[in-house]
């Protein structure tokens, strides 16, 4: 069955990660996705991380599987014409040049809309079209420090942490999809396309609801709290003896809360006045980890995924990347896959979490050298050779 995006054309000007990720999830939902790219060298994610073959790095190939690539300088005016025949039969374009760029190349949306009335245009940037940062340049750990997530993130005390994951570029890439799918949703009713501004920052906000919240209710400015929760425990890691586990209690259940700690032979905890209710446990949380503390040292983490589970504890292993790929949940859910790749044969990539009943998604296949479609895409889209 073909992909819930089958028949969308997209234009894919962007560039590293927030755009290539947004074009990736679009690709993955069967859209056809055109990556234009500047020649001699391209996309600079082609340079950056550990390599795959001769000519590929595995940064490239996971978010750019599955996607065409036209060799084309779209500031290049002498194949401005080129583009602009790509444009009246694009659906979607997606750009991630810092804001103005794309204007001064007369390229920008109030440029493009009158050639094709219906194109959706998304730019993704670090704060936006406009405001007092507009033109500061933004990389992902730069908005992760201005959204505040670095503040929270960490241990007690300690300095400010990045995540180990790009979330200023991914969330703004999965907004950036989210945000295309709706607006092609309202072009079915309205015949018009429209221009999309996505903001890392913006995002950054969006993702960072729960400290605001409770810096509004309380006044009090969110701190690092480790893995813990700040309205829930026991809520966190816990040290086993020979890795960690993960506990999740999120209830004022008198009955969940005497079956956990039965199960770590700590009977006395269930009648401790001290933990009677979620917000008391929260209150007294530094007596209660120094008992759970020395607890879940005394066993292994299958031990005691074993006891919790069949307590009806909310709990799981804290695992690392090679364990996560063999993980039987993740293998069960198809949740790495290989694509295609010329000189291995194949590659294995992260799958996309989408799951439609009447749709097939996921790569759709390798993903390409530069300039491989360039011909291709022409004929394809213009009947005509490039």
């Amino acid at each position: 069955m073909p992909g819930p995006l089958h028949g969308v054309k997209v234009l894919d000007l962007s560039r590293i990660l927030s755009g290539p990720f947004c074009t990736m999830l679009l690709a993955d939902m069967g859209a056809d996705v055109v990556k234009v790219e500047r020649p001699p060298a391209g996309d600079l994610a082609r340079r950056l991380g550990p390599t795959v073959g001769a000519e590929d790095t595995s940064y490239f190939v996971s978010v750019n599987r599955g996607k065409r690539s036209v060799a084309l300088d779209v500031f290049d005016s002498a194949r401005r014409d080129d583009f602009l025949r790509l444009v009246e039969r694009a659906d979607v374009l997606v750009e991630n040049y810092t804001p103005g760029a794309m204007a001064r190349a007369g390229l920008d949306y109030a440029a493009l809309a009158p050639l094709n009335p219906r194109l959706i245009y998304a730019s993704i940037s670090g704060f936006g079209q406009e405001g007092p940062y507009a033109q500061l340049p933004a990389l992902d750990a730069i908005v992760q420090g201005m959204g505040g997530l670095m503040s929270v993130t960490g241990e007690p005390g300690g300095e400010p942490l990045r995540p180990g994951v790009s979330l200023g570029d991914s969330l703004a890439g999965l907004f950036a999809a989210l945000s295309i799918a709706a607006a092609l949703h309202q072009r079915n009713a309205t015949g018009k396309g429209q221009h999309l501004d996505v903001s890392m920052l913006d995002g950054q906000v969006t993702l960072m609801e729960n400290p605001i919240g409770r810096y509004f209710a309380t006044g009090a400015v969110p701190k690092p709290i480790g893995s813990r929760h700040a309205a829930a425990a026991p809520f966190q890691t816990f040290r086993t003896a020979d890795g960690y586990v993960v506990v999740a209690l999120l209830s004022d259940d008198p009955a969940l809360w005497r079956r956990f700690a039965e199960a770590l032979e700590r009977s006395s905890l269930a009648d401790d006045a001290r933990f009677a209710t979620n917000r008391l446990r929260v209150e007294h949380r530094p007596e209660l980890e120094a008992v759970l503390d020395a607890a879940f040292l005394e066993r292994p983490t299958a031990e005691w995924l074993e006891r919790l589970r069949g307590a009806g504890v909310p709990v799981g292993p804290v695992t690392n990347v090679e364990e996560l790929t063999r993980d039987p949940q993740v293998a069960a859910r198809g949740m790495i896959v290989e694509v295609p790749h010329a000189e291995l044969g194949s590659w294995p990539v992260a799958n996309t979490p989408f799951r439609f009943s009447r749709a097939e998604t996921g790569p759709a296949g390798a993903s390409p050298r530069l300039g491989e479609h360039t011909r291709e895409v022409f004929a394809d889209w213009l009947g005509e050779s490039g």
